[in-house]
């Protein structure tokens, strides 16, 4: 049974960042309504997949994958002798997965109240980076990398997360065109009166101060980990092109006016963002790899004068 639990770690993961592209489909489609009953589909378990149903049922159907590989997950992690991390891990999944659905049939049934709405992101971003911390403490064994310096890249990792949860009270508060299609300014002003058009670019600033903290975080931890595994210099590394081309596709959603592709491709790259400073921080530290260094011989004690 030990030899599933981290391809089915993976999996989860897998699906889970599935389940956040696929959701993000559901608002910009108008599609959140288009089943006004949960967890029925207009009174169907399997309606017509056309339309908006198509995303906004097709949605609840991955979650339903989501939550059956996590509740698998954990019973092969508790059922399994794991370590007492590890478990307390499993269970923090299996009542993350819980209010992910709960918030989802809330936003629902009260007609998309917004701070229901965006509390269903921030905790799907959540539920996501404790898959990835779970998926990490159950890879098979490998040699110790020694720790290296991870402040910088923690502080990233959580205003990343932040920031998504900032884009999705941009989303739901309408205000992805508060500032028309101008990518610099907010309709040639900097400050522009208090409203949807301040949330805009309070979202808008706040990206352009992630990506430097990233970029910062990267290319400290690629300077100081010099001679560290290559699976954490290359996350190291990859992290700068990934805030860049979420800076890229930030601008280019208020170029196109919203346009679907772009503003899909904004919340997956800012998702894998998020998980690749999750995974460089838990290989950072003390916990970066499972196996023990093999021991030397013991020490000899001083002889008694």
């Amino acid at each position: 049974m030990r030899a599933y639990r981290f391809p089915v770690a993976v999996a989860a993961v897998v699906a889970t960042f599935a389940l956040l592209v696929v959701g993000g489909l559901v608002h910009p489609t108008g599609s959140s309504l288009a089943c006004p009953d949960w967890p029925l589909c207009n009174g169907q378990v399997f309606p017509a997949m056309r339309g908006g149903v198509l995303y906004e049922h097709g949605h609840r159907l991955v979650a339903l994958a989501v939550v059956l590989l996590t509740l698998a997950l954990a019973g092969l992690v508790l059922g399994t002798g794991a370590d007492r991390g590890t478990r307390w891990l499993a269970i923090g999944a299996v009542l993350l997965v819980g209010v992910q659905a709960s918030l989802g049939a809330i936003t629902v049934l009260l007609r998309l109240p917004l701070i229901v709405s965006t509390a269903h992101l921030a905790t799907s971003m959540a539920f996501f980076a404790l898959l990835v911390a779970l998926a990490h403490r159950l890879r098979p064994e490998g040699p110790r990398a020694a720790p290296a310096p991870r402040r910088l890249v923690g502080l990233a990792a959580v205003a990343v997360y932040l920031q998504i949860v900032l884009g999705a009270l941009v989303r739901h508060t309408g205000s992805a065109m508060a500032c028309g299609t101008d990518v610099f300014l907010c309709d040639g002003t900097l400050l522009p009166a208090w409203g949807p058009a301040q949330v805009h670019l309070a979202h808008r600033l706040g990206g352009y101060l992630v990506a430097a903290l990233v970029i910062g975080a990267a290319a400290r931890t690629h300077a100081l980990d010099r001679s560290g595994p290559p699976l954490r210099r290359g996350l190291a590394a990859i992290a700068p092109l990934l805030v860049l081309a979420q800076v890229a596709l930030g601008l280019l959603t208020v170029a196109t006016g919203v346009a679907l592709p772009i503003v899909t491709l904004h919340l997956a790259v800012g998702t894998l963002l998020l998980g690749d400073l999750v995974t460089l921080l838990l290989l950072l530290g003390p916990g970066g790899a499972t196996a023990r260094p093999a021991a030397g011989p013991a020490p000899r004690l001083a002889p008694a004068r």
